[in-house]
Order: C-alpha cells, then structure tokens, then sequence
C-alpha cells in the first residue's frame, strides 16, 4: 500500500484526535469514557484499509511511553491493564471496519451506521476477555461485561451513532480536498 503525503497527513490528523479523545473522558473505573473509540471508528469509514496505521501509530506512541491512552497512561502497564483489550480492539475494530468500507460500496449513512454500531463488537469483545483475565473477575466474562460495559454502553452507542452521522460529510470534504 502506497501512501501519498496527504494521506499520511491525515491520518496523523486522526493520531492526533485519537490523543485528544483520550483526555476528553469521563473517569469511572475500571474503564472510563472517552472519546477515543468514536475517532478509531471515524477513521476507517474515512481512510478505509489504511485506517489502522493511524490506530497502530497512536498504540505505539502510548507502547514507549507517550502519555497518549485515557487518562494520560502509557506504556506496558496500561496496555496490560484492564483496558488492554480495548486498546486491541481499537486495532482489531481499525483493520475490520476498513476492509468492510472498502469491499461494501453502498455509500450511505445505513451503512455506517451499521458499521459504527457493528464495530463496537470488536472493541468490547477483546476488552472484556483481558479485563476478565486481568481482574481475576468471579462471574467470569459476564461478570467482566457487568463492569465493563455496562456502565459505557449506552453512551458509545450515542457516539457511534454521532460518528456514522458524521462520516458521510466528512468523505465528501475530503474528496473535494483532494479533487481541488
């Protein structure tokens, strides 16, 4: 995949959002609410296949100690945290959500909206294992989604919806941006 100079601009554009939802949150434990899943959803129904390079450099940046993960975190001990997974499932959501944008060529807000909605599956399922793992939960896995989920559901289901809203005009601003 060959990247032009804009697209590599943007997509540190969207590093850059990922870093700012990170601080824009709510601290509830053991996972507070940002808004950085809405920005990791944004990016591929933007970018497409090229979404995860942003989510990955914004993984990295945290991995050598940039203060980039909720609530100015970093490093191995968040990513092996009870929020680990979700961080994994940024990744996993980035690469799944962009190869979707780029096969299912019906353009409407439908479909991203089913797309925001749909990813938050493979944001929450990985994020829930490792917080059950990592917490030792009694209960197991539901006792995980019980503290996990619950508490941030409903509102990332309003982001998501906010974010699918959102992508249609940004791809078209970006279109006429690299048209003109």
């Amino acid at each position: 995949m060959k990247l032009s100079t804009r697209r590599v601009a943007q997509l540190a554009v969207m590093v850059a959002l990922l870093v700012i939802g990170a601080y824009v949150s709510i601290p509830l434990r053991p996972v507070p609410i940002t808004f950085q899943s809405a920005f990791v959803v944004l990016t591929p129904l933007l970018f497409g296949t090229s979404a995860y390079i942003a989510v990955l450099a914004y993984l990295l940046l945290g991995l050598v100690g940039l203060p980039v993960f909720a609530e100015g975190a970093s490093g191995l001990v968040a990513l092996s945290g009870p929020t680990g997974g979700f961080l994994a499932g940024f990744l996993l959501a980035s690469i799944v959500v962009g190869i979707i944008v780029e096969h299912w060529h019906w353009d409407s807000r439908w479909r991203d909206l089913v797309l925001a909605e749909g990813s938050l599956i493979f944001i929450y399922v990985p994020g829930i294992f490792w917080m059950w793992h990592v917490l030792l939960l009694r209960g197991g896995a539901a006792q995980a989604a019980l503290v996990g989920l619950i508490p941030i559901l409903a509102l990332d289901v309003v982001k998501m919806a906010v974010v699918a809203a959102l992508a249609r005009p940004l791809r078209s601003a970006l279109a006429e941006v690299e048209d003109g």
